[in-house]
């Protein structure tokens, strides 16, 4: 072997080194990391989970209620809509702009029970 021959480690190292310009040049180095999604696509295709306030909002769009008026009736009509809710959870105010129902429970128990049966609380409403 001459002094100008590599051989062992620093041929691995020239090998490599000559693999990687290779790869560069034909575009298929290190690529960029994608960002990780931020946002979420929520669909209302009746699938995707909806809260309370915009439940009622819909229902208020959907029957053209007036606004202020549909809110004092839900508000009245609280303890027939919701009687196993009624005395636990309170009806408190109705939001005429966002169409938003506010409730108010004695715990947070009662709190996720109300989300729990906002879906039968809704249709209730509806009836």
């Amino acid at each position: 072997m001459s002094e100008g021959e590599v051989s062992g480690v620093d041929l691995a190292r020239v090998a490599l080194r000559a693999a990687m310009e290779q790869a560069r040049k034909n575009g298929s180095g290190q690529k960029t990391k994608r960002k990780p999604r931020t946002g979420t696509t929520v669909r209302r295709d009746g699938r995707e989970p909806m809260g309370l306030g915009a439940a009622i909002g819909a229902l208020v769009t959907e029957r053209a209620w007036e606004l202020p008026s549909a809110g004092a009736t839900l508000r009245e009509r609280w303890a027939a809509i919701a009687p196993e809710l009624a005395g636990l959870v309170v009806a408190v105010g109705f939001d005429a702009d966002s169409g938003r129902l506010t409730v108010c429970p004695e715990s947070s128990a009662w709190a996720t029970k109300a989300r729990l049966d906002q879906t039968r609380v809704v249709a209730a409403a509806t009836r």
